[in-house]
């Protein structure tokens, strides 16, 4: 081999070098892949808080949210039922003039027009005296009244195990609540719903 052949390769040796084109690829790849994944961190004390203006504390904070819960206290021995009311199981207060017997109330077809007229005058003054009672209680408690609760066990302190008090009383209970819904109508307020309750004042047992 001449030299001059010789001298040649060797140039074309020296010259040789990796394709660098890859590894250029690879890296932008990496870069764009740290720029979109990184997250950077920010003082936070520098972060506002966008809270609501609606909630929250206020000037006037709302009242809280409560039931009128009526409650049929049976008597077994004397066959008769007074009416309680309270706010969920909170300040009971007996309701004047509701204590009634079945006798008082439940028209039987041997009754004379007399005594049905005293009975219908009874059954009056009771759920009457419960409207004016449950309305007194709503306006003087000062809560936010969602709802309107009959407590039909005999004894509310003890519950289901004590029984059920008569239907006479409970829909008695249940025409108080719809006057007091349809005074409320007429005075432009929200409609109470109507709830039954068949558990102890405690909650120990579901309804």
């Amino acid at each position: 081999m001449s030299r001059q052949r010789k001298e040649r390769r060797q140039t074309e040796e020296d010259k040789a070098a990796p394709d660098l084109t890859p590894m250029i690829d690879v890296t932008f790849q990496l870069l764009i892949f740290f720029i979109l994944c990184t997250r950077f961190r920010v003082d936070e004390n520098n972060m506002r808080a966008d809270l609501p203006k609606t909630d929250g504390m206020l000037d006037k904070p709302s009242p809280p949210k409560e039931q009128v819960t009526i409650y049929c206290v049976w008597d077994d021995g004397a066959q008769a039922n007074q009416y309680v009311i309270a706010i969920d199981a909170r300040g009971r207060r007996t309701v004047e003039n509701s204590y009634a017997t079945l006798e008082q109330l439940v028209i039987f077809p041997a009754d004379s027009a007399v005594q049905i007229r005293e009975k219908k005058a009874k059954y009056a003054l009771v759920c009457n005296s419960l409207v004016d009672a449950v309305e007194g209680y709503i306006d003087r408690s000062g809560a936010k009244i969602e709802k309107v609760e009959i407590s039909f066990a005999k004894d509310p302190t003890v519950g289901a195990r004590s029984g059920t008090a008569p239907w006479m009383f409970v829909s008695t209970a249940l025409d108080a609540a719809t006057i007091v819904n349809q005074h409320r109508a007429a005075q432009d307020k929200p409609q109470l719903p109507l709830m039954f309750k068949y558990s102890d004042s405690l909650g120990v047992y579901d309804r």
